[in-house]
């Protein structure tokens, strides 16, 4: 798809799902975005939170009474979630996602095979916690004991070095090597991959952090 046919184009973009999150969350999320896109029956959460929505995106099997005035991009197809639909009418840099995580495990399953196959950057955040593919290249700053885990969602080579249990060009896969329950040793944390797979999964605390790195790792040159 081309920049003209996106309906929403921004640096940072906040998707807002229907899934478990509250106002207080969306409020601090939004904050590191600069344009609003509500999935579907997310616009209920994201009207609770007093965000600004410019889009709602979804087949609308959970909206019935949307203010007249609202930008609506109706999809009916049912071969794809609303969350993919969300991701396939907006360009961004990178994309923020509230409300897909938690709740409904398929659902859950649903929204991380978006990310597999989605080459732009995406990082899903709940209460505790935020999620993302890491792109070839990563390195961020984190504090000692600071939590992490990674998990293959396919067969790929991987290092991560800044960590307790560090890998060295390991391979990893769902039925073999994983990473989770890993934690910082402080200082740099880096990670190379030779492919999209490998989640990785931190506190939300590091959200900040995690943007400047996927700035530095993800171009907007890589996805065009």
């Amino acid at each position: 798809m081309t920049d003209d046919n996106y309906l929403c184009r921004a640096s940072k973009i906040l998707l807002i799902g229907a899934g478990p999150s509250t106002a207080e969350l969306i409020r601090e999320i939004s904050v590191f975005s600069d344009a609003i896109v509500a999935a579907d029956g997310g616009f209920r959460a994201a009207e609770n939170a007093g965000a600004e929505v410019i889009l709602v995106v979804g087949d609308m099997d959970s909206q019935h009474d949307l203010p007249t005035d609202q930008a609506v991009a109706h999809i009916a197809d049912q071969e794809t979630t609303d969350f993919q639909k969300c991701l396939a009418v907006c360009d961004a840099d990178v994309f923020l996602g509230v409300g897909f995580l938690g709740g409904r495990l398929d659902h859950q399953l649903a929204a991380f095979s978006a990310l597999l196959n989605e080459p732009r950057p995406v990082v899903l955040v709940d209460e505790a916690q935020l999620v993302f593919v890491v792109p070839p290249e990563f390195f961020m700053d984190l504090e000692a004991e600071t939590p992490v885990g990674f998990y293959p969602m396919v067969p790929i080579q991987a290092s991560l070095r800044g960590v307790r249990w560090p890998l060295s060009n390991a391979a990893m896969s769902p039925m073999g090597q994983i990473a989770t329950s890993n934690s910082a040793l402080g200082g740099a944390l880096e990670i190379s991959v030779d492919g999209p797979g490998l989640l990785a999964i931190l506190p939300r605390r590091d959200l900040a952090g995690v943007l400047a790195a996927l700035d530095r790792g993800f171009g907007k040159a890589q996805h065009q």
